[in-house]
């Protein structure tokens, strides 16, 4: 399916294996791939950024409650080739999670956002949450954002 398409960069459903490369190269550099393989892969519903035949940007949202919410999704993976960020694919992509929760009757996403990527949340209409954290997986300081999606 396709959800957004600006003639250069096309945003769409995508498979765990069209997306596993770039998820590990961006978020796990320098460790094995594989790394980031999850159980939760084939329960997740994965969109990218497509540049031709190249995935250049991926994240995933699956059912995970949240506290004081057991239907709310989590997004999870996201990441944009270092090549093309500074160009909206990130922002493009943010938007057709929204897209795609909504039109699953999702009423509230969430994440733990890297702190250093807070701003481009925030400036999404995600709000942090709670304090700020070490991720056990990276060892990077993250917090915990949300996205309410009723209306």
């Amino acid at each position: 399916m396709s959800l957004c398409d600006d003639g250069r960069i096309r945003i769409a459903t995508a498979t765990t294996a069209e997306v596993r490369e770039i998820r590990h190269r961006v978020l796990r550099p320098g460790q094995p791939l594989g790394v980031l393989d999850s159980p939760d892969d084939e329960r997740s519903v994965h969109l990218a950024a497509w540049d031709g035949d190249r995935v250049v940007g991926t994240v995933r949202i699956l059912p995970a409650g949240h506290t004081g919410d057991p239907e709310a999704w989590q997004l999870r993976s996201m990441a944009v080739d270092p090549e093309y960020q500074g160009q909206g694919i990130g922002r493009r992509l943010l938007e057709a999670v929204v897209e795609e929760a909504r039109r699953r009757g999702v009423g509230l996403l969430w994440a733990n956002a890297r702190t250093s990527a807070l701003g481009f949340y925030t400036k999404a209409g995600w709000q942090a949450h709670g304090e700020e954290f070490l991720h056990p997986a990276s060892g990077l300081p993250h917090y915990v954002i949300t996205r309410e999606l009723r209306t």
